[in-house]
């Protein structure tokens, strides 16, 4: 049987703003950005430990952004040898020992980070979606809710959408819904608010809404496939059998070897 899950967000938002291994942020979204002023470049005997540390974490994430641990741990290690209280670096590290189900080393790296900066609110949502994924829900939502009263907070879209997604793991479904809603109002058509919304929508029986709202997933190039396959159940449950025809050949298209392609034959829906 085919269950929808709500789709996962991790916040990595670095020095740079390092993007989810999960979801790559659409450019039509993206802030105007200012011609960055020439300057001369930093000799090495004038670049301080600090600022080494800050090099090193963001190429560190940017190899876990590509899967590359190994790597990402080496360059965590020179961070850590030039400045061992630079915050972001733990977070970092406590985001690749996830990833290697080392879930001792990554809590221990999440809780240094917020020792050292616990009004980060980047640190704060990666430890809360820690928390979310590993079967304390509830406890994630405080950690979203530090993070989100930040007002130098950058990315409050992504506490705010995942902080939907663990209301809804916990069955609070109108805190989930307020959560997915107030990301879309900061980022108006953000796919991946508007497919968790869509899917809340979908199993609350609000078909017209979640049609409604599949039209922003759709505009995520390439849609996933779990979004095709509820764009073909919500037209499936609205009768419109041109439509959802659509989402079919879609989904087979793009996806022939997909579970959720694997799933079309038996009309499963929930």
């Amino acid at each position: 049987m085919r269950t929808f899950t709500f789709a996962a967000v991790v916040s990595v938002a670095l020095l740079a703003g390092c993007e989810s291994k999960l979801f790559k942020s659409d450019p039509a979204q993206q802030q105007p950005q200012q011609q960055a002023q020439q300057l001369p470049p930093i000799r090495q005997e004038e670049a301080t430990p600090r600022y080494k540390a800050e090099l090193r974490t963001e190429l560190a994430a940017g190899y876990f952004e590509r899967g590359q641990y190994d790597v990402a741990l080496e360059e965590l290690g020179e961070a850590i040898r030039f400045d061992p209280t630079y915050p972001k670096l733990y977070s970092i590290y406590g985001l690749v020992y996830t990833e290697l189900g080392d879930d001792a080393k990554a809590e221990e790296n999440f809780r240094r980070g917020l020792e050292l900066a616990p009004t980060d609110s980047e640190i704060r949502h990666n430890w809360g979606w820690y928390l979310c994924t590993h079967g304390r829900p509830r406890e994630s939502i405080d950690q979203f809710e530090t993070a989100l009263r930040n007002p130098l907070y950058r990315t409050p879209e992504s506490a705010l959408i995942n902080a939907g997604k663990c209301s809804a793991q916990i069955g609070n479904a109108a805190a989930a819904d307020q959560y997915l809603r107030r990301a879309l109002a900061l980022k108006p058509g953000h796919p991946v608010a508007a497919y968790n919304l869509a899917l809340l929508s979908y199993k609350g029986g609000r078909l017209e809404d979640a049609r409604a709202l599949m039209r922003f997933v759709m505009a995520q190039n390439p849609p996933s496939a779990e979004a095709l396959y509820l764009g073909m159940c919500i037209e499936r449950k609205l009768e419109d059998r041109q439509s959802e025809q659509s989402y079919v050949m879609q989904l087979r298209n793009r996806y022939p070897n997909s579970a959720e392609a694997r799933a079309i034959p038996t009309g499963v829906c929930e």
